[in-house]
């Protein structure tokens, strides 16, 4: 009796260890490899939120990386980008700084993957109504209306708003105004955040005064009104390249010539070492793009409905677009994300 219970209780522990095992193998079999978090740049403005919260949905719903959006200047972004401490930008705006992006790109730290935006315009502006009423069409003309525009704590200048401190237009503006010699009529205002040009823009229209800046598209703002932009001497690869030297030695002599910003299409750039991270997001962000239309459209839903988080404005452009999006991705991807869609709830 004893040697029969014996016999069965070494069974018992072998089958109970058996059972451990399968278990311990079955758990670790079935545990996914953590995968990286890939970081992207917001550069604090709508066109890049919207992209941005974009591909997070695509990626972490999609494919499961996690993503961080990292807020920093143009400046920051340029020093970290080829570093890969910033993975992705979803949104180069190649003209502002053209060395330094192309540089990049030939030496292979940052690759392109396509284009996010047909074109991204840039321009100086003023309200279509002051246009008309004073004939004002040319950079030129500006310095003979300077007091329309008076700098409130400088009687002796009117006042240029600029964009904010930080990006690279902020600078270039500097530099174009100076060629132009309208920093002897006008005082250049930069803000210090986008929401506060946005507002120094919005402030004068609302009260129908008028107001003298630089913007750009696509943007809501630019619908909410209606602008005039001003004529500048054609775009010339020539004199921009002597903008963009400038860009790079501030020390170089004052520019005696400008011209307008070109349009340009707007990219999606991402360091070189995230071919190998996620080669599965990068095949995504090579078919990944938001449209100037469809962008509009987006940035004018999130102002007329005050809506402050952007992930709410992907899921309507998702919900808008789904035959456009649905092409970025296989369709296993699809089917995951279009559930986290679908599940949101009801979005304005």
């Amino acid at each position: 009796m004893r040697s029969m219970n014996s016999r069965w209780t070494k069974w018992l522990m072998l089958l109970v260890a058996m059972i451990m095992t399968v278990s311990l193998f079955a758990g670790c079999a079935g545990e996914e490899e953590e995968k990286p978090t890939l970081t992207l740049f917001d550069g604090s403005w709508g066109s890049l939120w919207l992209s941005n919260a974009l591909a997070k949905i695509i990626i972490e719903e999609g494919y499961g990386y996690p993503c961080e959006l990292v807020t920093v200047s143009s400046d920051v972004m340029n020093a970290t980008h080829p570093k890969g401490d910033l993975l992705i930008d979803m949104e180069q705006w190649t003209q502002n700084n053209p060395e330094w992006y192309q540089g990049h790109i030939k030496d292979g730290t940052l690759v392109e993957l396509g284009v996010v935006l047909e074109g991204g315009p840039q321009f100086w502006c003023i309200p279509q109504w002051v246009h008309e009423q004073y004939g004002i069409d040319t950079v030129e003309d500006m310095k003979e209306h300077w007091e329309l525009f008076p700098d409130p704590e400088d009687s002796t200048k009117g006042m240029f708003i600029n964009c904010k401190v930080g990006w690279n237009c902020e600078r270039i503006n500097i530099f174009k105004f100076e060629a132009y010699g309208l920093d002897e009529y006008y005082n250049i205002i930069s803000p210090g955040t986008a929401g506060a040009e946005k507002a120094a823009m919005i402030g004068p229209q609302l009260k129908n005064e008028p107001v003298f800046g630089y913007y750009w598209a696509p943007t809501d703002l630019m619908g909410m009104f209606d602008w005039y932009i001003l004529e500048e001497p054609e775009f010339d690869p020539d004199i921009w390249a002597k903008i963009a030297a400038k860009m790079e030695n501030s020390d170089l002599p004052s520019l005696t010539e400008a011209c307008a910003y070109e349009s340009v299409p707007l990219t999606i750039s991402v360091y070189k070492d995230l071919l190998d991270l996620a080669p599965d997001v990068v095949t995504m962000l090579r078919n990944f793009n938001v449209g100037l239309d469809r962008c509009n459209r987006a940035l004018a839903y999130q102002g007329e409905n005050e809506i402050g988080e952007w992930e709410t404005v992907a899921i309507w452009w998702m919900r808008e677009y789904d035959s456009h999006w649905k092409s970025f991705v296989p369709s296993d991807i699809y089917t995951k994300i279009k559930a986290y869609v679908d599940d949101y709830g009801p979005v304005p």
